[in-house]
């Protein structure tokens, strides 16, 4: 006992603070009050007290089990990808500030007890901020009216370029000294929208007086009934006096113009008779004269191509002298991405900030852009391009046009100096020059990369027809055609120049192909790289070898633009020299045009793009591999056992894992009962959302995922089959998005318990919501296989009725015939109803769902394109709704309905995704494929997303 004491005394007269150590680590679960293996539940009553344009006020209350131990809550709040996070003191009350007009936030709170418990997470709420006011108005006139004795000022003036949603009205000031300001309101009619420029008279002042003018819009709040005024623009001044209409030496002179009016008018008469009568004369007795007149008509045969080329940078050549540390091999590739992303991505903000600071020390001059009459060419003020490589036009005799300047620039690509333009989203001064650059610069496809209206903001103007023919200038443009896609329209035009000289048996003018990608958010990044992998593909392989650079514009012409150009120019570095190099081309490029890859996302997204076409390309399969497969029973057990090309492949499908907070609300213990099963729920960002009901908790969750088509991007409803406590939030999910084609793949006969009818069963007998009810039309077959069952859902509260069919099929998606039947089916009676998705429900909305959505899309896409990109739908599908392809023979079902489906060729039907150069891996030949419609496709095309190999 004493030795022991002893050697305890020895330690602490050695150590006195190992006493504090001690002692807190005996007391710290007391101090905190959290037991370390608890988590407390979520803090409740998150709610919304006060939102402005620029905050948002929260409140909320303590977890249920008590505040004990809670020392901090964290705040969450995201939008548009961004999630940020702040460390609160012990509060319940909060204002999130700096927020951006007009923006959808959502918002949680967890509590924090500790330095490492936390709370569960609180509810999410979704709040949008409030809109801001416009930014200033441009006045373009302001004058004195003729004929009122200087009381009135003719206003005219055009709309702000920055706006939030919309600009609903004006106020005009009118001022001559402190104490003197007039307000006139200039409302807006409804259908406004696309007006910009306006016109107002400002009557009843007083003449001899200097009157200075302003101009403020205004938009009304989204959240109360207050106008919110913004920017004043530029103040205008005019002075008024009554004769400000008048010179004064006409006024002198009236009588006597008064009386010589007359005999002017008929000497010019005369003299115009004469003159006419001359050159008819003159016309027909002189050959050399109508040849002169005819070739002075016309502008120019086509112009040479390159005419206007401006001399390269000395690397335009840069892949021949690149830096080897910044090279890296494919193979490499993804350690080398890997690394770039360790730390919160500290390797890509490096080299980010390395291009963005030499970025900023070029000395390149822009002189031509800020000209006083080029300045109202620039989009933006920052965005102007560097003298050295901008494009020059042809100076013509148009009215207005004595300038060789347009907002554009040359941009290399691989292996080729000036492979593309990158220019800004035209607006309605620049619309002619847009075009007379389409036709100098021998262009065949325009790539655009923005919405005409993104967030409430002008980002580029419509420069093309909507229908019909319109000319710019001198250039005629005729819409031939417009295909809507899920991602991205294509638009094919008929340009030719008014004044271009005819020639015998050659067409007039060119075809050009507008690419234009709907879905890429300003400033972000599209949510998966494969879309725009094909996109790219696309777009780029409809250039023609001998057509002039590719045109790329987004809003700036320099963010999505800058990512288009250099994903298209590594893959084709990829393809020809297995290797990468992302740094050194876009510092070279750079050169050319600025902030080209406006943001560190972007240039993050570029790397993430590169290793998913990468990934593809070594998961890629050939025919020998598939034809092994096709050739095998489904439910032979040897298919694990082939040689794993396919497995790989399926792999890279389904590679995609979702993290918790994907998951939220599937996960939440107030839904977990309307899920059949836990492997098939809907993640976060592609959930179907019902209209919530006040006061309950879950409300608006339904276990459905949207999932894309071929021409939409919502086509597709991927549902469970309904449960007992979730069958009217069915009927709800049809009412709230317009669903009226119902696809049911469930054996009800294999579970008859669980697997309800959610239907009425006759006419007599209804189903019941709050909102709607849902009764019984009618049933009937399709041959033995099908049954169908037209049912309405009518509104309670006025007379608006919603027809649906349901469409049952009594065999199983692995009988191919039936399904190929089925797929017809569906889609003649669909037609009728293309406002709407279609909603695919199976036991538990997973494999057997996906497969009719996968198969309807890869069916519209053989028409349209004569190729099948099983690959780029399945992997798009299972990152909708994870789970999706539950093995491998799942997958492989799909290569077989495709099969059935080309006629036992889809060999040649494929030659994107996946077997895009099977036939020539297999057999050594390197000849092109033949198409079904009888085109050919070079075996060494490739659409970006796999590139082949055996």
């Amino acid at each position: 006992m004493w030795i022991a004491t002893w050697c305890l005394g020895f330690v602490l007269f050695s150590c006195p603070n190992c006493l504090y150590v001690c002692i807190g680590r005996a007391t710290a679960q007391n101090i905190t009050g959290c037991d370390p293996q608890v988590t407390k539940s979520k803090p409740q009553n998150l709610t919304v007290t006060n939102v402005t344009s620029r905050s948002i006020t929260i409140t909320w209350l303590a977890p249920k089990d008590g505040e004990d131990g809670i020392t901090n809550y964290n705040l969450y709040y995201s939008y548009d990808n961004n999630t940020y996070a702040k460390l609160l003191a012990y509060i319940h009350t909060y204002t999130i500030v700096d927020l951006k007009p007009f923006t959808e936030y959502q918002i949680h709170v967890v509590a924090k007890c500790g330095n490492h418990i936390k709370s569960e997470s609180s509810d999410t709420i979704m709040q949008y901020t409030d809109i801001d006011g416009p930014g200033p108005p441009i006045i373009i006139n302001a004058t004195c009216v003729p004929g009122t004795n200087g009381t009135s000022i003719f206003l005219q003036w055009t709309k702000p370029q920055l706006f939030y949603k919309s600009v609903d009205e004006y106020i005009i000031y009118v001022s001559y000294d402190t104490d003197f300001v007039k307000k006139f309101n200039f409302s807006l009619p409804k259908d406004s929208n696309n007006m910009n420029h306006f016109q107002y008279v400002v009557q009843n002042l007083t003449g001899n007086t200097m009157y200075e003018l302003k101009i403020n819009g205004v938009t009304y709040s989204v959240l109360g009934n207050n106008a919110i005024e913004g920017k004043a623009s530029e103040p205008r001044s005019v002075y008024l006096h009554k004769d400000c209409d008048n010179d004064g030496t006409l006024k002198n002179n009236h009588n006597l113009i008064e009386n010589t009016k007359s005999l002017l008018i008929g000497l010019c008469c005369v003299l115009g008779l004469l003159f006419i009568v001359a050159v008819i004369l003159f016309w027909q007795c002189h050959p050399v004269c109508r040849v002169y007149f005819h070739a002075a008509y016309y502008y120019l045969e086509d112009p040479p191509f390159a005419s206007h080329t401006v001399p390269t940078l000395p690397n335009s050549d840069w892949w021949k002298h690149k830096q080897e540390s910044h090279v890296v091999t494919v193979d490499s590739f993804a350690k080398h991405v890997a690394d770039l992303h360790v730390d919160g991505d500290i390797g890509f903000s490096k080299e980010y900030e390395i291009i963005q600071e030499e970025s900023m020390n070029f000395d390149f001059s822009t002189e031509s852009s800020q000209l006083p009459e080029n300045k109202t060419k620039n989009r933006y003020l920052n965005i102007v391009p560097y003298d050295h490589s901008r494009v020059k036009l042809h100076v013509n005799n148009m009215p207005g046009s004595h300038s060789d300047y347009i907002n554009a620039n040359y941009i290399d690509g691989f292996e080729k100096a000036n492979a593309y333009i990158g220019t800004q989203g035209p607006l309605p001064s620049t619309i002619i020059d847009f075009w007379q650059m389409m036709w100098e610069q021998h262009v065949h496809v325009i790539v655009m990369i923005t919405n005409l209206v993104e967030r409430g903001r002008r980002k580029c103007d419509l420069y093309w027809p909507n229908e019909g023919i319109e000319t710019y200038g001198f250039i005629q443009v005729k819409l031939l055609k417009e295909e809507l896609m899920a991602m991205y329209t294509v638009r094919t035009f008929q340009v030719h120049h008014t004044r271009a000289k005819k020639k015998k048996n050659v067409p007039l003018g060119r075809t050009i192909y507008q690419y234009h990608y709907t879905n890429w958010p300003d400033h972000g990044t599209p949510d998966h790289p494969l879309p725009i992998l094909s996109f790219v593909d696309k777009s780029a392989g409809a250039n023609p070898a001998d057509a002039g650079p590719i045109v790329v514009h987004c809003s700036a012409g320099v963010g999505r633009t800058g990512t288009y150009i250099v994903l298209d120019t590594m893959l084709k570095q990829i393809k020809s020299e297995k290797e990468v190099n992302i740094f050194d081309f876009l510092k070279h490029i750079r050169q050319q045009r600025n902030f080209l890859v406006q943001t560190e996302e972007q240039y993050i997204f570029i790397h993430d793009a590169l290793l998913e076409a990468i990934n593809c390309m070594y998961s890629s399969i050939n025919r020998k591999t598939l034809a092994s497969y096709l050739q095998t029973d489904i439910n032979d057990c040897k298919i694990a056992s082939f040689a794993s090309d396919f497995e790989k492949h399926y792999k890279m499908i389904t590679s995609f894992v979702p993290q918790e907070y994907l998951l939220l609300s599937a996960n939440k213990p107030f839904n977990r009962n309307k899920n059949r099963s836990q492997e098939f729920v809907p993640v976060e960002n592609s959930r179907v959302h019902l209209t919530p009901k006040p006061g309950i908790e879950g409300s608006d969750y339904i276990n459905a995922s949207w999932i894309i088509g071929f021409k939409r991007l919502g086509e597709f409803i991927v549902t469970q089959h309904p449960l007992q406590n979730t069958v009217l939030d069915f009927w709800q999910m049809l009412w709230d998005h317009n669903a009226q084609t119902v696809v049911i793949l469930t054996d009800m006969s294999e579970d008859t318990e669980s697997l309800v009818k959610f239907w009425p069963v006759d006419s007599d007998t209804t189903l019941d919501s709050d909102n709607f009810k849902v009764k019984s039309i009618q049933e009937d077959k399709i041959g033995d296989d099908y049954e169908t069952r037209d049912l309405v859902i009518q509104s309670i509260q006025d007379d608006f009725m919603l027809p649906v069919r349901l469409i049952h099929s009594k065999y199983s998606v692995r009988e191919l015939s039936s399904l190929i039947k089925l797929l017809e089916i569906v889609q003649m009676w669909h037609l009728e109803y293309q406002n709407g998705p279609i909603v695919v429900v199976d036991k538990f909305g997973g494999t057997e769902a996906a497969i009719f959505c996968c198969l309807t899309t890869i069916g519209k896409q053989l028409q349209h394109e004569n190729v099948g990109d099983i690959s780029l739908y399945a992997k798009l599908y299972h990152n909708q709704r994870p789970g999706i392809w539950k093995d491998i023979e799942n997958y492989l079902l799909l290569y077989r309905a495709l099969e059935l489906m080309s006629g036992g060729s889809c060999f040649n039907v494929l030659p994107s995704s996946s077997i895009t150069s099977l036939n020539n891996v297999a057999n050594g030949s390197h000849n092109s494929l033949t198409l079904p419609n009888g085109n050919a496709l070079s075996p060494n095309k490739q659409n970006g997303v796999l590139i082949s190999q055996s």
